[in-house]
């Protein structure tokens, strides 16, 4: 990412109130897993499998840290694309530049197919966990780092979209931020985002098709707050407490924290100054049991330079509500 750019913080969104006419994203994708599980559930689908009793909130986070953590595992025998394409779903999502959201694994992985990385070899490890009360979406944010042939090293932070399908879980969205050589990762443990316990029933697609559009209309929301009181402010009121932004590439760790994220996107402007770019939701995924959920898009300059018209930057942001009644609140950026 260039001086001269917006620093694109997460879904992007994080522009400093000036946009300049390039935009250079990093953006690349991560992991997922395929633990054997007790109960499957379906993704977006119209029902999903009642769980027995023995089902917990915090074992089923086990099985997506383990799922994580195996796919971390087995990358290190694999070249980038290989061990990425283990872990993805068919129709995994990735943000890519400019305005960009690539759809399907082959379109996600010839992105890479020029880049110095694509031989490397990955290790990572996840640092937090969240998860949907159906327990059937999930999501880790993590660190990481790799290995080129020619025994150069690289790092990194993640995050990544699972959704669980016949006893598997495999990323549906993931994208990462490339972290300075000279930067000391943090891989200390964040406390998970869990609900209070599993619960399932069957689910009409009429009622998932209206969740989604609900979260989409968060992020539009999301957007227009920040019109009437300033991108940093917008930032610092609709995250989550303990929300996590992947932050620049000279930050080994997440920004976590509401109040930080917006510290960190307004930069040197105040958190109200005016905003100078919009954005919404284009498209969405959203747990069958509503309170886990993310949006695509793209953020737009309000006044795109005259040699770059179609100026803006792709982004995915995970949301979720902590109970059926909050509004949802974006925890992973």
């Amino acid at each position: 990412m260039t001086t001269s750019i917006l620093h694109l913080f997460a879904p992007q969104r994080a522009f400093p109130v000036a946009l300049s006419a390039a935009c250079t994203l990093t953006l690349l994708l991560g992991c997922s897993s395929t633990p054997q599980s007790a109960n499957a559930t379906g993704n977006s689908v119209s029902s999903v499998l009642a769980a027995p009793a023995r089902i917990t909130p915090a074992t089923v986070a086990d099985e997506v840290l383990r799922a994580d953590r195996d796919f971390a595992r087995n990358a290190a025998n694999r070249p980038f694309r290989d061990a990425l394409r283990a872990m993805f779903r068919p129709d995994v999502m990735m943000p890519a530049p400019p305005t960009r959201v690539l759809t399907g694994v082959d379109a996600v992985l010839g992105a890479f197919a020029t880049s110095p990385d694509t031989s490397a070899r990955l290790n990572w490890t996840p640092i937090r966990v969240g998860l949907s009360s159906d327990g059937a979406h999930a999501y880790t944010i993590g660190v990481g780092t790799l290995v080129r042939p020619d025994g150069t090293r690289g790092q990194f932070k993640y995050l990544s979209y699972w959704i669980r399908e016949r006893d598997t879980w495999r990323v549906a969205a993931w994208r990462r931020r490339a972290v300075n050589a000279d930067v000391a990762l943090d891989s200390t443990m964040l406390a998970p985002h869990l609900p209070e316990r599993i619960v399932t029933a069957a689910v009409p697609d009429a009622s998932i098709t209206s969740m989604r559009h609900d979260l989409m209309a968060a992020e539009q929301g999301f957007s227009d707050l920040a019109q009437r009181i300033g991108v940093g402010s917008a930032f610092a009121e609709m995250g989550a407490d303990d929300a996590v932004n992947v932050g620049p590439p000279t930050l080994g760790r997440f920004v976590v924290g509401a109040q930080a994220i917006a510290a960190s996107v307004a930069g040197s402007q105040p958190l109200n100054a005016p905003s100078t770019i919009t954005w919404k939701a284009d498209m969405a995924l959203v747990a069958p049991g509503g309170d886990l959920g993310i949006t695509f898009g793209v953020i737009r300059p309000k006044q795109p330079p005259a040699d770059n018209p179609d100026a803006g930057a792709s982004f995915f942001t995970i949301w979720r509500k902590s109970s059926r009644s909050a509004p949802w609140r974006y925890v992973a950026e």
